[in-house]
């Protein structure tokens, strides 16, 4: 008898505890879905209002675009094109200060992001600091190397430092990975001529006279 009754307690526990067990797993499914579904809108909301801030960025409403890009980011803290975006619409601003912490984020989240090193360049030439504008151009060739605006950017950032002989070499590479730049031509022109090279000076004269940016 004693025998019967610790069977019955036996199978009458684990029939609780299976139907513990049940109800656990349901309850933690539904919430696993409530947070899929949540993290869905989350995303979907993001998506939308990035796509408001891209329309205000192409009609350069800045203001308007840097609160949708912020709200993007506070939906998604990971999403590098609005950092980068809202990096943009700050340099186009004058706030160059914010547009290198934005600029700089993005490049954070992908380091590989070529656009923000550019751009982040771009400020920090602006700024003045033309060290670390020729360090972003740099990163940029790394991951672009047949990119002839990095050339040129980094051209002129070495120009401005005096340094002719690389500003020559980057000028170089810019013609070579396009050759319809006329103003790349004028400024290699200036180059040569600032260092007495006045034959080849003019050679890059004609050659941009020749595509209407001089007479």
């Amino acid at each position: 008898m004693k025998r019967i009754m610790l069977f019955l307690l036996l199978a009458f526990s684990a029939g609780c505890e299976i139907e513990i067990k049940t109800d656990f797993d349901a309850n933690l499914e539904k919430q696993e879905a409530a947070a899929l579904q949540e993290e869905v809108q989350k995303k979907e909301k993001a998506q939308a209002t990035y796509d408001k801030a891209q329309e205000f960025t192409k009609r350069e409403e800045w203001g308007e675009a840097i609160k949708c890009y912020t709200e993007v980011i506070k939906l998604d803290p990971e999403h590098s094109q609005s950092f980068f975006g809202r990096g943009v619409a700050q340099g186009s601003s004058g706030e160059f200060g914010k547009a290198i912490d934005d600029l700089s984020q993005a490049i954070k989240i992908e380091p590989d992001y070529h656009e923000a090193y550019r751009y982040r360049a771009s400020a920090y030439g602006v700024t003045g600091d033309y060290d670390a504008a020729i360090s972003d151009f740099t990163e940029a060739i790394r991951i672009k190397p047949e990119d002839p605006d990095s050339y040129y950017s980094r051209a002129v950032k070495h120009s401005r430092q005096g340094n002719s002989k690389h500003a020559l070499m980057d000028f170089s590479e810019a013609i070579r990975l396009k050759t319809d730049n006329p103003l790349a031509y004028l400024l290699r022109g200036y180059v040569y001529s600032e260092r007495g090279e006045e034959e080849k000076a003019e050679e890059d004269f004609a050659v941009a006279r020749s595509m209407g940016l001089i007479r």
